[in-house]
């Protein structure tokens, strides 16, 4: 197919380029940069387009067959505005955020995702993403080799027993592939995540044991966190800092089942994909 990414330069988009070029696909990356656009693989088609300008858009995805929009869920509408009547599906990138019990502006978006998705008519599907690792780009598993790395003692709420379902980049784009390519990938959406949870406190210790470094844990109490977080969501406001712990306070336990059945993808283990993101060295 030809298959338009957007938002290829975003922290998954050059890899999920080149994924579907390696699997035969002629690729259309759009992004609003062109100079980070010229980073992606060299043998995808680079259209600049911004994501809110439904007429540029519209040119950069006029001969598509398929869409893969990896953009701010809050630009859906547009997108899907933008997309050809001959466009054969879209999949549209939402998050396991939809299911925080928080009320802040991510959680919030991430809820409205699959009613844009419904409300459009279009074929298509939305792979609702766990905590994605692996990539250069990845913020959460390289600040943790980081700080491992510089410190022997590492704060973590609740001494990190709480449980999170991070998936590997590769899996990630096997995912996205497959929602583009399997007839049986359409319909409801499909959460995407690790093979089994694994507590923040298991992660950190993996890090550790790759690094052949000796750690300790500094239990953090959770509640002030927890407690700013849900006042900040009244009030409609974002605090970053406070927000990413108090996030860290909730269990996320993902049922993959849709994600085998609909798109035969079989995730690797955490410290698989930890030892895989180590021989990259970068």
């Amino acid at each position: 197919m030809r298959i338009a990414v957007i938002g290829a330069t975003g922290q998954t988009g050059p890899h999920v380029v080149h994924g579907l070029i390696e699997r035969g696909h002629e690729v259309i990356a759009v992004g609003r940069d062109a100079g980070r656009l010229a980073g992606c693989d060299t043998r995808a088609r680079r259209m600049v387009a911004e994501a809110t300008d439904i007429a540029t858009l519209s040119i950069a995805l006029a001969d598509a067959d398929a869409v893969a929009c990896l953009a701010p869920h809050q630009l859906l509408h547009a997108v899907l505005a933008a997309m050809p009547s001959s466009c054969r599906r879209i999949v549209a990138a939402g998050s396991i955020r939809k299911y925080s019990r928080y009320g802040d502006a991510g959680a919030r978006s991430a809820r409205r995702v699959d009613a844009v998705m419904r409300a459009s008519g279009r074929p298509g599907v939305v792979l609702n993403f766990s905590m994605i690792y692996g990539q250069p780009e990845d913020r959460t598993v390289n600040r943790m080799l980081a700080l491992v790395r510089r410190s022997s003692v590492i704060p973590l709420p609740d001494g990190g027993r709480h449980m999170v379902q991070p998936i590997y980049i590769a899996d990630m784009v096997a995912a996205v592939a497959a929602a583009l390519e399997r007839p049986e990938a359409l319909g409801p959406s499909i959460d995407v995540a690790g093979p089994a949870p694994i507590s923040y406190r298991a992660m950190v210790e993996a890090c550790a044991a790759a690094l052949s470094r000796k750690i300790s844990i500094l239990p953090l109490w959770s509640a002030p966190f927890v407690a700013g977080e849900t006042m900040a969501g009244w009030f409609g406001a974002t605090l970053p800092f406070i927000g990413e712990f108090a996030r860290m306070a909730e269990d996320k336990h993902i049922d993959i089942a849709d994600m085998r059945a609909r798109l035969g993808v079989e995730p690797i283990s955490f410290e698989e994909g930890l030892k895989r993101r180590l021989a990259l060295r970068t």
